[in-house]
């Protein structure tokens, strides 16, 4: 996969209303699935689902206790953007030649 489309997949985390919504939440606590679930009035599954998708891209983290799980923003969401463009930007150009 070219560095353009990881980066790509990593700001198509931020697309989506719910994974916003997330966001905005656990930027003041951590949360579990459940309470997440209530809040947003949404089933575990969906929730659950974009949990995982924010999770894969380093923009939340996980901690588990017993059988829970709580999750919460793995840095500040400025310093995430912020160094997702510095990686784009960083990277070189690529051209293709047109007949």
């Amino acid at each position: 996969m070219k560095q353009t489309e990881i980066c790509a997949r990593r700001f198509q985390v931020l697309s989506d209303p719910i994974r916003l919504r997330i966001i905005l939440l656990l930027r003041e606590q951590e949360m579990c699935v459940g309470a997440l679930s209530e809040t947003l009035a949404l089933n575990q599954p969906k929730v659950s689902y974009h949990l995982k998708r924010m999770y894969d891209q380093g923009l939340i983290k996980r901690r588990s206790e017993y059988t829970w799980c709580y999750y919460s923003l793995a840095k500040d969401i400025r310093t995430w953007v912020n160094d997702e463009l510095d990686f784009l930007l960083g990277l070189e150009p690529t051209y293709t030649k047109s007949g």
